[in-house]
């Protein structure tokens, strides 16, 4: 996941909002455990301590539950925390948009591989 200049929120923030998200919308149901921190930082393409922050967000905004040994789970009434509920609609709009600015991201590094081993070998 890829950061955009004209977006100042921190990343851990959008990855929360997201998952937020696909709770609400009914993807991840109460009672029900969340991946694992690794699997989520896979996901987002962050490193485990952004999406532990992410999830950690969740847990203070009362969406998730943390159990120490067990990992996070679905609130059982998710739906009463902060702010509005997207639409289903939304939800895979956003899950889209995450999925296009990773790709662009492994374009992007990939250009820049390309262009620096040029610069060396076509000068």
């Amino acid at each position: 996941m890829t950061p955009t200049a004209d977006d100042a929120r921190r990343v851990n923030e959008k990855i929360a909002d997201t998952l937020r998200a696909e709770i609400v919308a009914g993807t991840l149901k109460p009672g029900e455990k969340l991946p694992a921190v690794r699997q989520i930082a896979e996901r987002f393409e962050v490193a485990a301590g952004t999406a532990t922050k992410a999830l950690q967000l969740l847990a203070k905004r009362g969406i998730v539950r943390a159990d120490s040994t067990r990992g996070y789970f679905v609130s059982e009434q998710p739906e009463a925390a902060e702010g509005p509920v997207p639409s289903p609609e939304m939800v895979a709009i956003m899950s889209e948009i995450e999925s296009l600015r990773a790709h662009l991201a492994r374009v992007d590094d990939r250009l820049r591989h390309l262009e620096s081993g040029c610069s060396s070998s076509c000068s």
